[in-house]
C-alpha cells in the first residue's frame, strides 16, 4: 500500500488502515512548525516503507519560507479533501498523484 491510497481509504485501502485527512493534515503543520518530526508522524500511522517514501517525496515538496510551506500543506489538504469526495479528476490514486507531483508507482 501506500499514502494515497491510505488518505484514499476504501476501496484503495481498508478502512482500519485509513489515515483522516485533517488528522494527516494537522499532523504535517505540526512537521512544518518544527514541533514534531517526520519520524514521529510515521510511527504514529504505523506506516511501512512505501507509506513512508511517499511521505518523504510530499515532504519535499514543502520548501521556502514559513508562508510558502503553509501554503503547500493548505494546497495538499485542498487536495485531499477533494479526493476524499471523490470529486472529477480526484477519484483514482493516479489522478491524485498527479495532481501533486509525485512519480505513479
Amino acid at each position: 500500500m501506500a499514502l494515497i491510497e491510505r488518505l484514499m481509504g476504501e476501496p484503495f485501502a481498508p478502512q482500519d488502515t485509513k489515515i483522516h485527512i485533517h488528522a494527516f493534515y494537522a499532523a504535517t503543520n505540526e512537521v512544518a512548525r518544527g514541533v514534531r518530526t517526520l519520524a514521529q508522524i510515521k510511527t504514529y500511522w504505523n506506516m511501512d516503507v512505501v507509506d513512508a517514501a511517499e511521505l518523504d517525496l510530499l515532504a519535499a515538496l514543502v520548501i521556502g519560507s514559513d508562508t510558502a510551506k503553509l501554503w503547500k500543506l493548505q494546497d495538499f489538504h485542498c487536495v485531499f479533501l477533494l479526493m476524499e469526495e471523490r470529486v472529477t479528476f480526484y477519484t483514482t490514486p493516479t489522478e491524485v498523484r498527479t495532481r501533486l507531483g509525485l512519480p505513479i508507482p
